[in-house]
């Protein structure tokens, strides 16, 4: 239990290491500062997308090797996350947490089917390429309970 909290704290380290340059470029942006409001919308921009950039960054620092493959699957995880309860629920607003349980699941996914050898003629899919697609279909039951269980919490 300690060390998949260990886990969690150093995926955590890579998206809050963004934060205080989004903060500064807000800052800087603003009309009482230097009144220059592309490097506002820089800053926000990251903030208004801080549950994706969560999901991405948690999925890469739980992936074995931190490849590219869990991140993209953690971002797909997010956005089938956050559909899929909104569908059901559209006051549902999971925020970061939905992007760090996605984060997880797609990390953990990751170090399991990364070398996963699939038929000849599913070929394409193997390895992975079968990653996202796996965090996708696991997604879509998670969104399916949250869409649910979350309202009430």
């Amino acid at each position: 239990m300690l060390g998949f909290l260990q886990r969690i704290g150093k995926s955590l380290m890579l998206p809050i290491a963004v934060l205080p340059a989004a903060g500064l470029l807000l800052r800087f942006g603003q009309p009482d500062l230097l009144d220059i409001a592309f490097i506002a919308k820089a800053g926000d921009a990251v903030f208004s997308n801080l549950a994706l950039i969560f999901a991405i960054g948690v999925a890469m620092g739980f992936a074995k090797d931190s490849n590219g493959a869990a991140a993209l699957a953690g971002a797909i995880g997010y956005l089938v996350l956050t559909n899929g309860a909104g569908a059901i629920n559209e006051d549902i607003n999971m925020g970061v947490l939905g992007g760090i349980i996605s984060g997880i699941v797609a990390g953990l996914l990751y170090n399991r089917y990364h070398d996963v050898k699939l038929p000849e003629w599913l070929g394409f899919f193997s390895g992975r390429r079968f990653v996202p697609i796996v965090t996708s279909v696991s997604m879509v039951i998670i969104a399916g309970i949250a869409g649910f269980a979350w309202p009430p919490v």
